[in-house]
This record gives C-alpha cells, structure tokens and sequence, in this order.
C-alpha cells in the first residue's frame, strides 16, 4: 500500500519540479509579448532631436551620393565610427524602408533580443551562487523577474524610442554577450575543460567586446565588467588565495583603467578639458554632480516617475561645490556607505555588490571625466541590469528571512510580481504613447520641467513649424527664457524673440538686437549656436527692419572676435560660416571673404562644410584661397565620396575658367 501510494508521488513531483524549471522561460515569453505591446504606440512615432542628423549618411547611401562603404566605415560618430551601428542602421533600412516605424521597429527587436541575454546573464548567475548564499530552483523565477523588469522598465523607454540609442543597445548587446563569455570559460576552467575556457577567454571574450566597442565606444568597459564577476563571484575559499589569472585580470581590467581616469581627472589633458569650453559646467562640477546624477537614476528606476521621465533634464540644479546644493555632499557619503556596506555583505549578499559594480561601472565612461551633457536617461540601458540585479538580491535576502514566518508566502509574492509587471507594461505604454508624437514629447517636457532651457527651445521651434505657427506658444515660450536668472538663458530667449519678431512683423527690436550680441566674453553653448543659426537663416530669407542681413553678420562676426573662441570651436567655424553667407548675400565680398577664412582656420572642419566654404570663396572671386582648400580636401576624400568628390571637380572647373579669363583680360590689357 505505502509502495503504490508512493510511486504517483514520485512522478508528481518529478513533473511538478520540470514545470518550475521550465516555468521561468515559458513566462519570459509572456514578458516579450508585453513589451511588444507596450512599445508598439511609439513605434509610429517621429525621429527625434539629432536622430536626423546621425543618419544623414544613410539618406545620402539612399540618394546613390555614396557607397555602403561610407556608410559603414566613413561616419564621424564617436572616437571609432561606430561602424557596426552603421551597418545595422543601412541593414534596417534595406528590409524595411527609411521611415522611422521601421527603424524603431529594429530598436524593440534589439532589446527583446537583449531582454533574452539579460535572463540568460541572471540565471547563469544564479546557478553559480551570485545572488544570494542561499538559492533553490524557485529563484531561477528571479531571473525572469529581473529581466522582466528590464525589459518592461519605462525609464528605458527612451533609449528604445531615440533610434540612434541603438548604438548604445548594440553595445549593450555584445557586452552582455562578453559577460556571458567570460562567465562560461570560467565555469568551465572550473571543470578542469581548459580547452573551452582558452576559448572563451582568448576569441570569444575579445571578439565580443571589439563588436560593442565598435558599436559604441562603451564597449570597451566589457573587460571591466567581466572583472567585477571576478571579483565578487569568484571570490577564493577561507583562507585560500586568488589565483595569478584572475588577481592580474582584476588589476589590468578594472584598477589599472581606474588609476588612469584618477591621473586624467587630475592633470585635466587638454583633449578633456576644451571639451568644457562649450559646457556651461566645468570639470570639477560635472564630479560633484554626477554623485547625485547617479542617485536620481537610482530613484527612477526603484521607483517610476514616468511623467518626469525624458530628455529635458538640462534643468538639474549642478553642483558648484560640497554644500551648493547641500545634497553634493549627501550623495557623495551615501554612495561611499553603499559601497562599503555592499562589499562587507558580498559573502550573504554577492548580488548586492556585483549589481552595484556592474552599475557603477557600467556609468564609469560617460558620467565622470568626459565633458559630456549632464544627464541622460540612456546611459542607464546596461547599467540598469546592475541597479536591478542588486536590488533583487536584497529583496531575495529578505524574503527568505521572512518566507517561513509569512503564511502564504508564495502566493503573495506571486501576486507582488504580476502587479509589477502590470504596472510597468501600464507605465511603459503610457511613455510609448507620449513618444508616438513630437508635439506630446515637446509638451510633457515644458510641463514638468519648466525650467528646462532645451524643453523651451524645442517648443519655440516647433510652434514656428506649424503651419500656421503658433505665435502664442514661441512666444510665451521665449519670454520665460528672456526672465531667466542665467545669462545665457536670457540671451537665448532674446535670439528667438527677435527670430519671432522678425518672422510675424518682419521688425525687431533694436534693444534686444543690440543686447544678443554684447553682454560680457563666454563660452558659446551649442543651444545658443543652434539659435543663431536659426536666427541668420531667417534674416537671410526675409527683409527684417533693425536686422539686416549686413547688421547680422556684423553682430556675429563682431560677438566672435569679441569672444576669441579657437578656430576649431564648432560654433566658432559654424557661425564665421554663417556671417560669410550674410555677407555674400549683400554683396559685401570682402567681409565674406575674411569670415569664411577665419571659418576655415586651421582646416580642423568637416570635409563637406571646408568644400562649402571653397565654393564661397570661389563666387567672391578669391581663386586662390578656394583652389588651396580644394586642394586640401581632395587629399582627405574617401572613393565612395562620390557626390563631393563632382563638387570639388566642378569647383575646380570654374576656378579654371577664371583663370583663363583673367589671363585674357590681361593678355588684352597688354
């Protein structure tokens, strides 16, 4: 009797135990769908802020200007190319089209396909105890919890939505796939399988972190990464001692490049430091308000705020010094007390310390030295499943204290999970929705976060895009800007007045002309390039009373001689450039000619704008100066630049048949 009762026990718990090994996959799929679900709005949605821009190339491959080739291994994002983001881009629009639904169709593929990596990454990193010291098979339902989460997390609904981001999803991709690598060659060299580790850690590890590098310059911290599992998952026995491997791939991998970003931020290398030049923060503040960057990401990603999520955080206050704002110093102890206590509590805790590692980590390129904009939401795409991954593990540690004093725990927190996940399905769709048109991107911005100069700049633009343009809108807009407290702000709000101005009275006010262009020397932000530009093709394309097409260009030529940016300065070269065109519309050569030199410079400008400049200095006669440029850029252009390369011979045409002329004049003369 006891035997035949047991045996259909038996088998009930074998296919019990099979369905809650299996269960985590078949409910990942289930996950997947949701993110489709929750996505798809957005996916209609427009290209956004410099999405044009970065894929230009493309829509010149399109035109048949030029080859693949250029698309690929010729672009000028980053310090690599990204050349492997430029393929899945010319890949992605020869399946599906230039539109925008079929590229950001291309960026959801990518991060259901990361979504898959990141549980992949989770279990594996269950199964070799990095979670907590305790785990049974139910924790592997961690696993499809943490990707879950990432994948439905409405704080990453930016980076799907902003289809240039996929350089960083790529990156992200083949970093997951280098941690992955590395975790089975070292699961491996454990079985004594020597053959499989060497390789993992000699191909597949460098091949896959040389792919995310030349996705996106981020790659590059895979090695990093691979050292942080190093160093808290397989950590040595009691008393025993890291072997010469890994203590020589912790130290090459992640103290050394440590050292050497403390010795940049010290001696501040000149390649560093002139990128502030156009930042309205320095070196030092950027330090001391990333602490607080890094708690704000921290925070969104515990606790959604989705209508405060977006790209218009150029409002967040910055850090001038310890005690200005006071939390500078807050952050800064909070972050050191989180490393501490994660580190003490890495033998109960693993997850909690290998979490905050790959978290930190994973943030060690763009929020530190490098002068790059304060905030983005972006950065956060591979770093979340850091944040994720520790605060699970001290979620996994607590609810084990309290499963067995807690009746029906399973259940409870079953339903804890499902309400997550409807939450965040709810919360991303609604961010999806927002991203689905740009007046409602523009619009949120403005609304919770009102004192963002970009939200209020994009909104004067937009407005004046309407047809017919919403006068109230820019108009109320640029006002709040000229109230500012920042002098920049004002100057900027002063710029689209008057563009205003001009564009529905066709009369600007000479105060405000007069007061754009003084004010005391500054760095020249790129916002405020940007509505220069604007402002000068709107002079240039109608009459405009108290700004003339002569009065702009000598307000900008005399600002930038005033300012003494380098001649390498983007908006130095960009608006010299603008000031000559002016000119040459008036027939004012001369000045056109100084301006588009000093344009020029020191030849440090794009190809395509230097052959520009050779065609304005050709039309106001000065052959010389047009043929050196020519000369010059002829040496630096690629064979599949096809369409510069019939510039620059019609250019050199023209500039022969003046000389011609000019030697007949002569000839006659004589």
């Amino acid at each position: 009797m006891i035997k035949s009762i047991a045996e259909p026990q038996g088998r009930t718990s074998d296919t019990a135990s099979r369905l809650t090994a299996h269960l985590p996959f078949f409910a990942l799929l289930i996950t997947l769908a949701l993110t489709v679900v929750a996505y798809w709005t957005g996916l209609r949605g427009p290209l956004v802020f410099d999405d044009a821009a970065n894929l230009e190339p493309l829509n010149d491959w399109l035109q048949g200007h030029v080859g693949w080739t250029s698309v690929v291994f010729e672009n000028d994002s980053g310090l690599l190319g990204r050349s492997l983001s430029m393929a899945s881009f010319l890949v992605n629009v020869a399946l599906l089209g230039p539109d925008s639904w079929g590229l950001k169709l291309g960026n959801l593929l990518i991060h259901l396909l990361n979504g898959i990596l990141a549980f992949t990454l989770f279990t594996r990193l269950i199964r070799v105890g990095a979670l907590t010291r305790k785990t049974d098979r139910s924790a592997y339902l961690i696993a499809w919890l943490g990707a879950s989460i990432w994948l439905l997390h409405p704080f990453l609904a930016s980076t799907v939505l902003y289809v240039v981001q996929r350089m960083a999803m790529l990156s992200a991709l083949f970093t997951l796939l280098t941690m992955l690598a590395y975790l089975h060659g070292r699961e491996t060299l454990i079985e004594k399988r020597k053959h499989v580790a060497f390789v993992m850690f000699v191909v597949v590890v460098p091949a896959c972190t040389l792919l995310a590098t030349l996705s996106k310059e981020n790659g590059i911290l895979a090695p990093a990464l691979c050292a942080v599992i190093e160093l808290i998952v397989f950590r040595p026995a009691p008393k025993m001692h890291r072997s010469r491997f890994a203590s020589t791939f912790i130290a090459v991998a992640l103290v050394l490049p440590a050292a050497i970003a403390i010795i940049l931020t010290l001696i501040q290398l000149p390649f560093i430091a002139s990128g502030y030049l156009g930042r309205p923060f320095t070196l030092l503040e950027r330090m001391l308000t990333e602490p607080r960057v890094l708690w704000d990401y921290i925070g969104n990603l515990a606790i959604p705020n989705g209508p405060q999520m977006g790209f218009y955080h150029d409002d967040f206050r910055i850090s001038h010094d310890l005690f200005d704002p006071a939390t500078t110093t807050f952050a800064i102890g909070a972050w050191l007390v989180a490393i501490t206590a994660a580190w003490r509590l890495r033998e109960i805790i693993p997850g909690l310390a290998l979490g905050l590692g790959i978290f930190l980590v994973g943030h060690s390129l763009e929020s530190t030295i490098f002068p790059l904009i304060i905030y983005f939401e972006h950065r956060n795409y591979l770093p979340a499943v850091g944040a994720i991954w520790a605060i699970l593990s001290v979620i996994a540690f607590l609810s084990d204290k309290i499963k067995h004093k807690l009746r029906y725990a399973s259940p409870i927190f079953a339903l804890a999970a499902l309400v997550l996940m409807l939450v965040l399905v709810a919360g991303t769709a609604a961010r999806a929705n927002v991203w689905a048109t740009q007046r409602d991107i523009i619009a949120q911005g403005v609304l919770f976060h009102p004192d963002s100069k970009g939200a209020r700049f994009d909104s004067i633009t937009f407005a004046l895009a309407q047809r017919p343009p919403d006068f109230t809108l820019a108009r109320r807009d640029a006002d709040w800007l000229r109230n500012a407290s920042e002098p920049n702000t004002r100057r900027l709000g002063m710029i689209e007045r008057t563009l205003i101005d001009c564009t529905l009275d066709a009369k600007a006010d000479p105060g405000l002309v007069q007061e754009m262009f003084a004010g005391p020397a500054d760095q020249l932000e790129e916002d405020l390039m940007h509505a220069f530009e604007f402002l000068s093709d709107g002079v240039a394309s109608r009459s405009c009373t108290d700004l003339s097409p002569a009065q702009m260009a000598d307000g900008l030529a005399g600002m930038l001689d005033r300012w003494e940016l380098s001649g390498s300065q983007r908006s130095n070269w960009r608006l010299r450039f603008r000031a000559a065109n002016l000119y040459m519309a008036v027939n004012q050569n001369e000045n056109a000619i100084k301006q588009a030199k000093l344009a020029y410079a020191d030849g440090r400008i794009p190809i395509n704008t230097a052959i520009m400049i050779a065609g304005l200095l050709l039309y106001c006669g000065d052959t010389v100066s047009a043929k050196n440029i020519l000369d010059t850029v002829e040496r630096k252009l690629r064979p599949s630049d096809k369409l510069a390369r019939e510039i620059v011979l019609d250019d050199r045409n023209k500039i022969r048949e003046a000389e011609q002329e000019r030697a007949q004049r002569s000839k006659v003369k004589n």
